[in-house]
């Protein structure tokens, strides 16, 4: 008998755990469509950007693919997000690049009045970047306006 209950228990405490984790993941999602405009080129992926005006949107159909298109439309990319935790409470959205050297790379994206928001996956070129350039500096520019 102590045996039965010992093999249903940590079953049972696994589905908890899960539980407890689902909730969490299923924040991190961005809801609205976000526009940013930059004053530098970055990436996104294996996609460069030039300056300019820019909109992310979740796709529907996976919250962790994202897309980013360009305002004139000429230029797009989809791209993997997971969960990310700002220290702060941003009051204006926010889009987050890392900086190596002069290269810029989308890392991060914030909706304005929550920490929760998700970050891109780290690519091949973006590991290649930080092998020469070492730790990467930050920069933030705010959103424009967020609409669903």
């Amino acid at each position: 008998m102590k045996e039965v209950k010992e093999m249903t228990r940590k079953p049972l405490l696994m589905l908890i755990l899960l539980g407890l984790i689902v909730p969490v993941t299923a924040g991190a999602q961005i809801a609205n469509r976000i526009i940013f405009s930059t004053s530098f080129p970055f990436s996104v992926g294996n996609t460069k950007f030039p300056p300019g005006s820019y909109t992310i949107r979740p796709l529907e159909d996976d919250e962790e693919i994202m897309e980013i298109t360009a305002a004139d439309g000429k230029t797009s990319a989809m791209f993997e997000t997971m969960m990310a935790e700002m220290p702060r409470t941003p009051s204006k959205g926010e889009i987050v690049f890392k900086k190596y050297g002069e290269n810029y790379v989308l890392s991060e994206i914030y909706e304005a009045g929550s920490k929760i928001g998700v970050m891109t996956i780290k690519t091949h070129a973006e590991r290649q970047q930080a092998k020469k350039y070492g730790t990467p500096s930050k920069e933030s520019v705010a959103t424009t306006k967020a609409t669903p």
